[in-house]
């Protein structure tokens, strides 16, 4: 029973994955970068560069808009001009 709430879980971080991946797509500032997303546990982690601090934030908040997200580890780093 354990292994089967296992893989539920890691299905669950698969699918939040995806939705935050394309919420990030859909964004004119950061659809044109690369941004790494990671979920374990429903804690998405965000990795990559962002165009500035505004999209930065607004990163976190698209994957906290995402079903089934606990919280956020927003490493993004805003690229110096």
């Amino acid at each position: 029973r354990d292994a089967g709430q296992k893989a539920a879980a890691a299905l669950d971080d698969t699918a939040i994955t995806a939705a935050v991946s394309a919420g990030l797509a859909r964004d004119p500032d950061l659809s044109a970068i690369r941004v790494d997303v990671d979920t374990k546990g429903g804690v998405v982690t965000l990795q990559g560069p962002a165009p500035n601090e505004t999209a930065r934030r607004r990163a976190s908040d698209i994957a906290l808009g995402v079903k089934g997200v606990n919280s956020v580890n927003n490493q993004l780093v805003v690229r110096s001009s």
